[in-house]
């Protein structure tokens, strides 16, 4: 084989595996966006209330193998939610946010990957204690027209599943602030049925 095809082969083959290395998931594609039926009233207890303290269970990714989601990441973006729903309180709020990321269950190969997040989310309240504590288990699926690397469609599950995991712990955690609002620190008067 003459030098200079042997060079180009070798120039294709580490652009191939610089194209498949694993990429951590990106912070902002975990973001849950804002639903109608998450916008918070007047008078909420958790409007400014929530302090996120401690987020564990994930991992880093090593580039050599697949994408995972680091603590720092899923903690930035369940940060970012919360700001984005006015839940979000910078320090001292009343009810704090302790998050388990328990389990990712990740496929090794295929052409659709679906990903599925197992997370506890706790909140305590500063005098009441335990005031919710809720493990939501969710699916995202990425397909081959999503990415045709396996390693980027994986990436792209990871973060569905955690946006998709975030959205129903924030309208879990606001329908039960609305049924007792007291336990959260607020108004008995906001209760609704």
């Amino acid at each position: 084989m003459p030098e200079f095809l042997r060079k180009l082969a070798l120039v294709a083959a580490l652009g191939l595996v610089t194209a498949a290395c694993a990429q951590p998931a990106r912070t902002s594609a975990m973001i849950a966006d804002v639903s109608q039926n998450a916008v918070l009233v007047d008078g909420s207890p958790l409007k400014n209330s929530v302090e996120l303290s401690v987020v564990t269970g994930g991992k880093k990714t090593d580039p050599m193998w697949i994408s995972e989601v680091s603590n720092e990441d899923f903690s930035s973006a369940l940060r970012l939610s919360l700001k984005q729903h006015t839940m979000l309180s910078e320090a001292n709020g009343p009810l704090v946010l302790t998050t388990t990321l328990i389990s990712l269950e990740q496929p090794i190969m295929g052409f659709d990957m679906t990903v599925t997040s197992t997370v506890r989310y706790q909140v305590a309240h500063a005098t009441n204690g335990s005031v919710f504590d809720e493990t939501i288990k969710t699916p995202y699926p990425a397909n081959f027209s999503d990415a045709a690397l396996g390693a980027e469609r994986l990436r792209l599950a990871n973060e569905g599943t955690i946006r998709t995991n975030i959205k129903p712990f924030i309208d879990a955690l606001i329908t039960a602030s609305k049924k007792d609002p007291g336990k959260f620190g607020g108004d008995v008067r906001l209760r609704t049925s």
